[in-house]
């Protein structure tokens, strides 16, 4: 993994698959159909399709350079953070109905993360009361934030943590035990009603939700200009 924050590495494949390199888990899962998932960019994000949507419309926003967390991210970008939130979201109501965000931002020492190697946010067709049912009923406290961007306090001070918001509300969760692998994405699963471990994209890759997330998705950008 990369030490040095807002660098490309050679270690995540995010950023290999961002910088454009054939061999990367995405290459190898849809050879070439499609030839990439990425839906939009701008100078320091990329809004891609997830490998293996658990819905339509399960998108991943990405920093385009290596970053552990969005708590990192909004140090350096969040003006730009901010306004492509503020468009996507618009697009994505009217297309798959308001979002919620999903994101376990990691840290370098691991501690009670996730091994997150390059930071993401999820954005799924949820509701956000469900959501937090959920990791409630796990053990998680959380706390109210008045916006994502105050999520850069735990990005200075390398905290992990788990985020979940949607256009009104912002939540933080601490983390002060080890999780499962990929977390959050089981905890979408149960709401979906999958059962475990399905919802896991190394086990079930829905490549027909890809391509309809793609289709539908197409022509949108991260800002309005």
């Amino acid at each position: 993994m990369s030490e040095t924050v807002g660098a490309i590495c050679s270690g995540a494949d995010f950023c290999q698959e961002l910088a454009g390199c054939a061999d990367t888990e995405f290459t190898r899962t849809y050879i070439g159909d499609p030839e990439s998932r990425i839906i939009c960019r701008s100078s320091n994000l990329s809004l891609v399709a997830d490998l293996s949507p658990l819905a339509a419309g399960h998108l991943l926003l990405l920093s385009n350079r290596h970053y552990l967390s969005f708590g990192e991210v909004l140090s350096d970008h969040a003006e730009e953070v901010g306004e492509a939130f503020l468009h996507v979201f618009g697009k994505y109501a009217e297309t798959f109905g308001d979002p919620v965000v999903l994101e376990h931002g990691s840290s370098r020492a691991m501690d009670g993360s996730a091994c997150i190697a390059h930071a993401h946010l999820h954005l799924l067709p949820l509701r956000l009361g469900a959501v937090h049912e959920v990791m409630t009923s796990d053990g998680l406290s959380a706390s109210e934030l008045p916006g994502m961007d105050s999520l850069r306090i735990f990005g200075d001070q390398g905290l992990p943590y788990f985020y979940c918001g949607n256009r009104a509300v912002h939540r933080v969760y601490g983390v002060s035990r080890v999780m499962r692998r990929q977390y959050l994405r089981s905890v979408a699963g149960r709401l979906l009603g999958m059962a475990d471990p399905e919802w896991d994209y190394a086990i079930v890759v829905r490549r027909q939700l890809l391509r309809a997330t793609m289709a539908k998705t197409a022509g949108w950008t991260l800002t309005s200009s």
